[in-house]
């Protein structure tokens, strides 16, 4: 039981996507009607679409679909590993233990299941089922380098009152570069922050403050008169109180953008005030490497941080992790790949 609760645990870190694999986007999923097969980026047909689905390459190895069933072929399109599972993931790098050598051996190795219900197991590109499965390295696995939320006791202050300057201190933070202490405080039911000076650095007029820190950079929400917007955490105002919804986001390029919903509209900034995405939608989600936008239509499109866009079409989008492709789901409810040009590697 406990070796079956060991690989289970192996295989929630396997789940976590294609962004530890090397995806191959020389040869791209293609769709013909219900049959899968490949082409390269001209959607020049390399291997004949005749599965019933794919995946996308991962270490010279895609997993394929025959009738119900799962197996795996290399690149020349020869079945490599038969079709008999119903759960297969794609090849990746993991490491098995060598007392001669440090870190041990490098291997390639796949998740696999002969039920739908049963443990996964590991197998290697012969389809041997390994005795256990290789170590995977914990920076490997994007949700790793994400630190786990902590959660936070309730802070008590003693400061003196200087003046009756507040009624009492709700939060505290500092600022990169400087041992100024910031305490958000309120008075009379409004609030402000002021530091250990008592030097008023946002004045005690809005209904709401709380510090943000998801981003690279932390910022504050304030609300005043039920709209919200962005202050810096020295005090200077960003993005002005006038929308329904902020909400910051840290992106793959490194910089910090604020999501802003005003007059029923959403849109992108940065955090100085500039618009990012200047046209309004209905709704915008960040999604890795760009933002889903979502027409009025309900249909979803897609904006990556190059500023090239794909227009509302899709009922779903969502980009490959660590290509400039996207999954959709086109009107039909069929599943598909595009390019950030908007090259359709389908035929209906």
């Amino acid at each position: 039981m406990m070796n079956r609760l060991i690989t289970l645990a192996c295989f929630l870190l396997i789940t976590a996507g294609l962004s530890a694999q090397q995806v191959d986007m020389s040869m791209i999923p293609y769709r013909q009607g219900d049959k899968w097969g490949f082409s390269d980026a001209d959607k020049n047909i390399l291997l004949a679409p005749k599965y019933n689905e794919v995946q996308w390459f991962s270490e010279g190895y895609a997993a394929v679909k025959i009738g119900p069933k799962w197996g795996y072929i290399n690149k020349a399109g020869k079945l490599i590993i038969p079709a008999k599972y119903t759960v297969a993931k794609s090849f990746r790098k993991g490491y098995v233990p060598n007392v001669g050598k440090e870190g041990g051996d490098s291997v390639l190795f796949a998740g696999v299941s002969l039920k739908a219900d049963g443990y996964e197991n590991c197998i290697n590109t012969k389809g041997v089922v390994t005795v256990k499965c290789p170590a995977i390295p914990e920076s490997s696995v994007t949700e790793n380098n994400v630190p786990a939320q902590t959660v936070m006791q309730q802070k008590t202050y003693s400061i003196l009152n200087n003046n009756g300057l507040f009624d009492k201190i709700v939060d505290d933070y500092k600022v990169e570069g400087s041992d100024e202490t910031y305490y958000i405080a309120q008075k009379n039911n409004m609030y402000g922050v002021f530091n250990t000076k008592f030097d008023t650095i946002v004045p005690f007029q809005y209904e709401e403050i709380k510090l943000v820190k998801n981003m690279g950079t932390p910022y504050l929400t304030a609300k005043q008169n039920g709209m919200y917007g962005i202050i810096s955490t020295q005090g200077q105002m960003r993005i002005q109180p006038e929308n329904t919804h902020v909400f910051g986001v840290k992106a793959s390029d490194g910089k910090d953008y604020i999501i802003v919903k005003r007059n029923g509209k959403t849109y992108v900034k940065d955090v100085n005030n500039n618009l990012v995405i200047p046209d309004g939608y209905a709704d915008i989600v960040y999604d890795n490497g760009g933002f889903i936008v979502t027409g009025d239509n309900n249909m979803r499109g897609y904006y990556f941080m190059d500023n090239t866009s794909i227009k509302p079409k899709y009922s779903d989008i969502k980009q490959v992790n660590g290509t400039k492709y996207l999954s959709v789901k086109t009107s039909a409810g069929k599943l598909g790949y595009i390019s950030s040009t908007g090259n359709e590697y389908f035929i209906e």
